[in-house]
């Protein structure tokens, strides 16, 4: 009798340590996760790894340099002047060569001249199904020296419709869809080769101005905004 009564009080012994290490447990599984955590997922926690997070993988942006066309007037403002320039691959490419564009050409380029006012800014850009909308602010409506409102237009136009993906570009200003450029309509605007007079050649990043400024992301997805 002495003996059952002693194997019965080991017994609940083990059964209460059993369920206090289970409860220990459990409540370690809800802290973690609220509940959701799987059991294995506890189970298979290593000191080097206390919180069973998976580790990140940190992949090396990838680096290297686009040549991209610019197209700025000549010194009569009538005709285009085609100037390859050479910047880091970005995030969105035809972003950076609108940006590039709008900063005008490099001190010392040969014959080739800004074509907008140097306040004009780009809003954004959004290129889908082979049309590019640009926004751009006021300032772009402003005339600018002695540059004719084709050759403005056209400096835009080719520039962005440089790209493969690019058939037709659209304009804004300030949000707003603009029909009519200073009598020029804007429907079905294209890459015009006519406008062209030559090209002077290739600038390096180190050459253009202020591209120190322009914040270029080192992987490359061409046509995002």
């Amino acid at each position: 009798m002495q003996r059952t009564r002693l194997l019965l009080t080991f017994l609940m012994c083990i059964t209460a340590i059993m369920l206090l290490v289970g409860c220990n447990i459990l409540d370690s599984l809800v802290k973690d996760g609220g509940g959701s955590a799987p059991l294995s997922q506890f189970l298979n926690r290593t000191p080097d790894n206390k919180n069973g997070d998976a580790v990140p993988v940190i992949t090396t942006p990838q680096q290297g340099e686009s040549t991209v066309k610019l197209y700025f007037a000549d010194k009569d403002g009538k005709q285009l002047i085609e100037v390859n320039r050479t910047i880091p691959k970005t995030l969105s490419l035809a972003k950076e060569t609108i940006n590039q564009w709008l900063l005008g050409p490099a001190d010392g380029a040969a014959d080739s001249y800004p074509i907008v006012s140097p306040e004009t800014i780009l809003r954004s850009i959004n290129i889908k199904n082979g049309i590019a909308t640009v926004d751009l602010s006021k300032e772009f409506l402003q005339p600018y020296s002695n540059i004719s409102a084709e050759t403005t237009l056209y400096g835009l136009v080719n520039t962005v419709a440089q790209f493969s993906t690019v058939q037709i570009v659209k304009i804004r200003v300030e949000g707003q869809e603009i029909k009519v450029y200073r009598g020029i309509d804007l429907n079905d605007l294209r890459f015009r080769n006519d406008l062209i007079g030559y090209s002077s050649g290739t600038i390096s990043p180190s050459e253009s101005p202020k591209s120190a400024d322009i914040d270029s992301p080192s992987s490359l997805n061409i046509f995002t905004n």
